[in-house]
């Protein structure tokens, strides 16, 4: 089974990603902040991760440069300027989705990654 780990501060976001993805028959986790987020996926198996940059306590960017499994991160962030788009993919993401989500777009990054 595919399980991919949500992390994001905003619980309407939180909310929108984990019902679209749990319609497409993927088991989601989640976690409301980066430290919590970054706890989860050193404890836990994940298919793939989906983060926000702007978090409190723990970063999307302070997450990347602690995290160290070889799963696959998309970050999902309001940021979408070039430089905190390279600085996200050079601290190890491997995919970039600006916000406000796109359906068919967030769908198929994710799709890129997982396979069912």
């Amino acid at each position: 089974m595919n399980k991919i780990l949500i992390v994001e501060d905003n619980e309407l976001n939180l909310k929108l990603m984990k019902d679209i993805l749990e319609a497409q028959s993927y088991y989601v986790d989640t976690a409301s902040d980066g430290q919590d987020g970054l706890a989860k996926a050193m404890e836990n198996e994940y298919s793939l991760i989906i983060l926000d940059i702007q978090m409190p306590v723990v970063s999307g960017y302070d997450f990347l440069r602690a995290y160290d499994k070889k799963v696959p991160v998309i970050v999902v962030s309001a940021c979408a300027m070039e430089n905190e788009v390279n600085k996200a993919k050079e601290l190890g993401c491997v995919d970039y989705i600006s916000k406000p989500i796109q359906l068919v777009e967030f769908l198929n990054t994710v799709k890129k990654y997982v396979n069912k």
